[in-house]
């Protein structure tokens, strides 16, 4: 910033690419936001293709869906690599949704687009439902030109909420599910082994259940 003057990357001249990266936890508006951003692309007459993991097949099979109900069509990709294979030559913006399900190919896969002159953008969660970093989003972060960090509101208590908050009992990194099974939290409000201790519950349950039948 150079007194009042703020340097956007979206005013950037010639044929140079870059990479946008919007995370956040669950229910923060990553996936409005990406949609946002594609859309005004498309206003501006750009060329763009959007791509989503085929694990994430909460709200739609084939396109990216905020939790408002917003959508537009994607490819489904099993890997950031594939989408190296089904990008066309002449796409100006890539949009990819759920980056954390992507794998550490997202990297090299971010780079060579941008390299390549297009402007990729990237949603994704920075944190696990533990609170650690969810990778390879803070290694895309520290690469990425612009970032933009979206809160939540916790449900506990009204406060902006950074955390994604699991209810279920699983130690799996990945489970996909939306409502029900999380939920945003605050600093203040979030339980990180919430989700541990529903196992042992689970298991303590079935203990006396089987005391029980004997």
């Amino acid at each position: 910033m150079r007194g009042t003057e703020v340097w956007r990357v979206d005013i950037v001249k010639g044929n140079m690419g870059w990479i946008e990266v919007v995370v956040g936890p669950m229910f923060s508006g990553k996936s409005e936001e990406l949609i946002r951003r594609l859309r005004r692309a498309e206003i501006a007459r750009q060329r763009v293709q959007i791509f989503k993991p085929v694990i994430d097949q909460r709200y739609s099979v084939n396109g990216i869906v905020s939790h408002s109900g917003l959508e537009l069509g994607s490819d489904l990709v099993r890997t950031a690599e594939e989408i190296l294979e089904k990008v066309e030559p002449r796409t100006e913006v890539i949009g990819i949704d759920e980056g954390q399900f992507l794998g550490d190919g997202l990297l090299s896969t971010c780079n060579k687009l941008a390299d390549a002159g297009k402007r990729v953008i990237v949603t994704g969660l920075d944190t696990d439902f533990m609170g650690r970093p969810f990778e390879p989003m803070p290694r895309l972060l520290a690469m990425a030109e612009e970032i933009t960090k979206l809160l939540a509101i916790c449900v506990r208590c009204g406060n902006p909420a950074v955390h994604t908050q699991r209810l279920v009992a699983s130690e799996e990194l990945i489970v996909v599910g939306a409502g029900g099974m999380y939920e945003a939290r605050c600093r203040r409000c979030f339980e990180p082994n919430l989700s541990t201790q529903k196992i042992d519950e689970e298991k303590a349950s079935t203990v006396k259940v089987r005391a029980a039948v004997r």
